[in-house]
């Protein structure tokens, strides 16, 4: 009898849920006062075990509405709220010549203070709440050229054309702030992941189709490696979430170095 082949599944994280409303939900008429205390979960898996008695004095907060990354955050076992930035992700490109990584890192920055000025706008310095707000932001860099998300269809397919047959590198930057709001006291910190990806060669078929499914469309480089997107990849070195969108070990490491370790007993 002839065994059935066996299949390997890519990593995937499933989520989803009121945890990761959006700020000012008409869920929670907490919301209309900033976010609700709602601090992380005792429930921390993985290298966030060890700081995860620091982890219990923070209302957690992601600036991002991306999906992937609310779907990674959750994997760890970390409850929060969603704030979105306002900020433009309008950074001059130019000064950072040959160093996306470091546009990327800049980019999730920004993004991570414009969301702390909200939560102490919203609370009009009468809260004493702690938050610990972590902001992302990945982009695609084929030698030198920097691909964010594509405006238009025809943007898509000239980036998909490029990466076609190409390594290229994805960056992602990571922010966090300790923010307390009643002392109005600010910690920032940044970092940035890069991992190399390399594409098949896409006769033009394959990528129109791809781009009529509508995947290309919120993602940098115009493809998802969690999706269809994966099937164009002929191999990756380094971490595969960072290409989605959020480097779980880096920001594990980036966590533990900011809060410190729990102490025995904890």
């Amino acid at each position: 009898m002839r065994a059935r082949p066996t299949s390997t599944t890519l990593p995937f994280v499933y989520g989803g849920g009121a945890r990761g409303r959006p700020f000012g939900s008409r869920a929670s008429k907490a919301h209309a006062r900033g976010p609700e205390p709602l601090q992380a979960s005792s429930n921390v898996r993985g290298m966030l075990h060890v700081c995860r008695g620091e982890l219990k004095k923070y209302s957690v907060i992601l600036a991002s509405q991306s999906p992937r990354r609310k779907e990674l955050l959750q994997s760890l076992g970390l409850e929060y709220e969603t704030v979105v930035s306002n900020f433009a992700e309008d950074l001059d490109k130019t000064k950072y010549s040959n160093n996306a990584a470091d546009y990327a890192a800049d980019t999730a920055l920004h993004k991570v203070e414009d969301v702390s000025n909200i939560i102490l706008e919203r609370e009009k310095g009468n809260g004493d709440g702690r938050y610990l707000i972590i902001g992302a932001d990945t982009v695609v860099d084929l030698e030198g050229e920097v691909m964010e998300k594509p405006a238009t269809e025809e943007e898509a397919f000239g980036m998909l054309s490029k990466l076609s047959g190409n390594t290229h590198t994805v960056h992602t930057g990571v922010a966090v702030c300790l923010l307390e709001s009643g002392g109005r006291s600010k910690e920032f910190t940044k970092c940035a992941e890069s991992t190399s990806v390399t594409f098949s060669v896409l006769p033009e078929e394959v990528i129109r189709a791809y781009i009529a499914s509508g995947e290309p469309m919120d993602k940098a480089g115009s493809y998802g490696i969690q999706g269809s997107g994966g099937s164009m990849v002929s191999g990756i070195k380094g971490c595969y979430f960072n290409v989605m969108g959020l480097p779980l070990n880096r920001l594990s490491k980036l966590l533990i170095e900011v809060l410190g370790k729990t102490s025995e007993g904890a």
